[in-house]
C-alpha cells in the first residue's frame, strides 16, 4: 500500500512540475520563445501582429489569424494577477520592434 501512495506521490510532483512550473516565456531581440505544458512555441517578432493578456496567458496573434498563448503569465501559473508582468512583456516588445537591424 505504501508503494501505491509513493508511486501516485511521486506522478503527481512530476504532473505538477510538467504542468505549471515548467512554463516560461522567453523575449528577446531574436524573438519570442513560449514554453507551454503541450510545447514550445517559437515566434519571430515580426510574425507578432498584436498581443493581449487573456484568460490564459499572453495572446500573441499573428498576422494569419493564428495565435499563441503563453501560459507563463497566467494567473494559475503564479497565484497572482500577471498585469504588472504583461506590462513588462509589452515594454520589451516595444523596445525590440523599435531597434534597427544594425542595433543587434
Amino acid at each position: 500500500m505504501a508503494g501505491l501512495w509513493s508511486g501516485l506521490a511521486v506522478g503527481g510532483g512530476l504532473f505538477f512540475w510538467w504542468a505549471v512550473l515548467r512554463v516560461r516565456l522567453q523575449v528577446g531581440p531574436d524573438g519570442i520563445v513560449a514554453v507551454n505544458p503541450w510545447g514550445t512555441h517559437r515566434l519571430g517578432l515580426d510574425e507578432v501582429a498584436s498581443v493581449g493578456l487573456g484568460a490564459w496567458g499572453a495572446e500573441f496573434k499573428h498576422a494569419d489569424g493564428f495565435k499563441t498563448t503563453a501560459y507563463a503569465l497566467s494567473e494559475l501559473a503564479s497565484g497572482t494577477s500577471q498585469e504588472g508582468r504583461f506590462a513588462e512583456l509589452l515594454a520589451v516588445l516595444e523596445v525590440n520592434s523599435t531597434r534597427s537591424p544594425r542595433d543587434t
